[in-house]
């Protein structure tokens, strides 16, 4: 009887440990793709290029040059602290600042922030960035 328990025990092990982790947390890299606005389906897209290392983040190329630091929070979401100062004349959901909905798989990143504005007359937003790390 112990034999079986033990032989189950190292069955159920193996079936958890093979478990593949979609998201992976080590974020380290130049990543690059697309910044898209998404309102009522209509998507407005611009290029976007950003370097990740040591917990810390720098948009090398998009709408706005963020940088400051970033911390996983979970396997599905990161926050994103932008240090710069900035004028009040735009939207700053531009900005990479905030926390974000992550998908990770290879290399593959993708963040998304949306906003539900409680009104009939103002649409969801939707912010996403799908890159690939370019650079390790």
């Amino acid at each position: 009887m112990m034999k079986k328990l033990v032989y189950i025990f190292m069955l159920m092990l193996l079936f958890t440990a093979c478990k593949k982790e979609n998201n992976a947390r080590d974020f380290k890299g130049t990543y690059t793709g697309t910044f898209r606005t998404i309102v009522n389906q209509n998507i407005v897209s611009t290029d976007f290029e950003m370097t990740l290392i040591d917990k810390t983040f720098k948009v090398n190329k998009g709408t706005k040059l963020a940088s400051g630091a970033f911390k996983v929070e979970d396997t599905k979401s990161v926050t994103f602290a932008d240090q710069n100062t900035w004028t009040a004349d735009f939207d700053w959901n531009l900005i990479l600042n905030g926390t974000y909905i992550y998908e990770a798989k290879g290399d593959s990143l993708i963040l998304t922030k949306s906003l539900t504005i409680a009104s009939d007359v103002n649409p969801s937003i939707t912010y996403q960035y799908r890159l690939k790390r370019s650079k390790q």
